[in-house]
Formats: structure tokens, C-alpha cells, sequence
């Protein structure tokens, strides 16, 4: 093996962590040598050049300018660090050579558990829908499904879903109403998490402000777990079952899911047969007079389907009157903790009510 080889060798073995400390002295003279500093710009070029392939374009002159810094770094360094101390200079100024490709090869690569680009999974031969207006726009599927998109939003779904699935993928923030086939579930692909249903109504946003992955449920029950074909490191997919008024945040930094309530929930839907007595109308009228808080809050629970905790149990002797018939449930809530002294939280899925009570 000749010295060309043997350095590009050697910077392998120092990149993928096997390196022995014998042959990390050994590379760290060649580098401050800087007689093979156009291999490791061939190396750092090459590795961009295959990120670019990979979705991740980055502008030329920002490839370049990554290039500049890393073979500047042990100019840089040699001139902060004593002349006198000469095996120390050369061997920590190739160490900020190494460090900083290392740091530019991750960054590259993409070492945030993303194996591969979302465009990359989505299959050939797809109808691709792209929301490009400023309003919402209505997509009709062959199933009997129907998907709103939301402006800058893109859709991938087959002309004719196959025998025994239904598959799409999607980007960006929809309002899905899925008809119902329980022989044939229903995935939405999105570029972290896949939502799986039978038959339901669930919006789906992948474009928060925080990077993270929402799906919030209207009617009936869906699954959503990690999309572990865009992961490099492999585990067991973590996955959350939510029903109406609740949501899924999928947070990729952690790879897990929390689950809480929709910021506004509705009065829940029923399905067809169900009790005449649950079957609640959104405009309902809520007036109470002198009516016990244990008996608003279980009727709150029956229409929004949310579990009320009364963290103690002197609040179920307090009463309330009022007119709550056209306020959404928080702000429900709201006037009845402020009418008897208590407040709520949300935990979870559920909402824990406090106060002291009354006699």
C-alpha cells in the first residue's frame, strides 16, 4: 500500500471510530505534513457531493467554504498554540483538521437518524398533488376517501389502491376523512411518522414550528407510529393509539411520542346505533341551575369524550349556574373554575380539575 492509500486508509479508520492510538499519531503527522491535503479535500468533496445526491443540496459556494475551513484549521490553530511546545502544535493542529471533517461529515450525512430522503420511499407511478394556491384544495380518491389539502402541501396516492392496502404520502397539513374498509387499512406516509386507520377523520400537520409531527383525531381511532424506513439507527418503532379530541406529537430529536388533548375539542361524533341519550348535538343546551359540578363535568365527559378527574372529591358538593350552551369546552371550564373557586389541567389526555371544595 502506497502513502496515498495508506492515508486515505488511515482517515477511514479515524472516521469510523476504529483507529488505534499508534495509527492516530501516524495520521496526524501526514495531515500537518500537508502533503496529502488534496486527498482529504477530495474526500470532504466527495462526501458532499453524495449528500447532494441525497436531497440535501447545498450551494456551491457553501461547499467550498466548508472545503476552505476544515484545511485552514491547523493554520489556525498553530498560531494560538506555543511555538516552543512543537510536538504538541503539529499534533493538535492535525487533530482540529480531523475534528472539524468529522463535524462537516456528520453534518453532511445527515447524522440526524434520517437514512434517506421522504421522495426517496414514495413509489414510482403515483399521482402527485401539490397545493401550490392560497386556499385549501379537495382531493378525491378512488376509495371513497377525501383529503382537503392545506396551501403548500403535497399529496402522492395511486391512481387505484391495491387488494389488501391503501397507501399515500404526504407533506405539509390536511384534514383527512377516510372511508371505512376494515379489510383494507388506511397509511398515510408522512416524512417521520405513518398514521394507520380503517375508517376515521384525522388532520395531520408536518410542518410545525418546532420541527416535530402532529395528528390530531376527529372521529373514530387511528394508530400512528415512527416511520422507521427514514431512521439509520434501528429500535423498536414507538407507536400511540388516540381517539376523538386527542393528539399525537411525534418529537424526532427523542424519537417518541407524546400524547394530549386538540387545542379545541368538538363534541364528539357517534357512531350510527349508538345510545339515543349519547348522541349529543353540538348546540346542546347547556343551562344549569344550582346544578352539582359532578354532574356538569360527567356530562362533559359524554359529549366531548374526555375523562374529567375531580382531584378532590369536596368540588362535587359545589354547584353552578349558568349558560354554557355556546362556549367551547375550555372556556366552559373556565367559567365554571372561576364561579367555584377552582382550576384545571391538562394531563395528558385527561383534564384534572382542583380546589378546595365546598361544604
Amino acid at each position: 500500500m502506497d502513502t496515498n492509500e495508506r492515508f486515505i486508509f488511515l482517515l477511514q479508520q479515524f472516521r469510523d471510530g476504529n483507529i488505534s492510538i499508534v495509527e492516530q499519531d501516524e495520521l496526524f503527522s501526514l495531515i500537518a505534513s500537508h502533503e496529502f491535503d488534496h486527498l482529504l479535500e477530495q474526500q470532504i468533496s466527495r462526501d458532499i457531493h453524495n449528500q447532494e445526491k441525497t436531497g440535501a443540496d447545498l450551494p456551491p459556494h457553501v461547499s467550498q467554504e466548508i472545503i476552505r475551513n476544515i484545511l485552514s484549521a491547523e493554520k489556525m490553530t498553530a498560531k494560538i498554540i506555543p511555538a516552543k511546545r512543537s510536538y504538541k502544535t503539529w499534533y493538535w493542529s492535525a487533530a482540529a483538521v480531523l475534528i472539524m471533517a468529522l463535524v462537516s461529515y456528520f453534518f453532511l450525512s445527515g447524522n440526524n437518524n434520517t437514512a434517506r430522503s421522504f421522495s426517496e420511499v414514495i413509489p414510482v407511478g403515483t399521482i402527485a398533488v401539490n397545493n401550490s394556491s392560497d386556499t385549501t384544495r379537495t382531493i378525491n380518491l378512488s376509495d371513497g376517501s377525501k383529503i382537503t389539502l392545506q396551501p403548500q402541501s403535497t399529496l402522492h396516492y395511486p391512481d387505484q389502491f391495491s387488494d389488501s392496502i391503501r397507501e399515500v404520502y404526504f407533506e405539509g397539513q390536511a384534514f383527512f376523512e377516510i372511508a371505512h374498509n376494515a379489510k383494507k387499512p388506511f397509511l398515510v406516509y408522512s416524512n417521520r411518522i405513518i398514521t394507520k386507520v380503517l375508517g376515521t377523520s384525522f388532520y395531520i400537520d408536518t410542518k410545525t414550528t418546532n420541527g416535530n409531527e402532529e395528528v390530531s383525531v376527529r372521529t373514530g381511532k387511528v394508530q400512528v407510529f415512527e416511520n422507521s424506513k427514514m431512521q439509520i439507527k434501528k429500535q423498536q418503532a414507538p407507536s400511540v393509539i388516540i381517539i376523538p379530541n386527542q393528539r399525537a406529537i411525534y418529537e424526532p430529536a427523542k424519537r417518541i411520542f407524546e400524547t394530549t388533548l386538540v387545542e379545541k375539542p368538538h363534541p364528539i361524533i357517534r357512531e350510527p346505533g349508538a345510545r339515543p341519550d349519547l348522541n349529543v348535538a353540538e348546540n346542546k343546551n347547556l343551562i344549569y341551575e344550582q346544578e352539582r359540578l359532578q354532574n356538569i363535568f360527567r356530562q362533559l365527559e359524554e359529549i366531548y369524550g374526555i375523562e374529567i378527574i375531580i382531584d378532590n372529591q369536596d368540588l362535587n358538593n359545589c354547584v353552578f349556574t349558568g349558560d354554557l350552551s355556546d362556549e367551547d369546552l375550555f372556556t366552559k371550564l373556565k367559567i365554571i373554575c372561576l364561579t367555584t373557586g377552582s382550576s384545571y389541567e391538562i394531563n395528558n389526555t385527561k383534564i384534572l380539575v382542583k380546589g378546595q371544595g365546598c361544604n
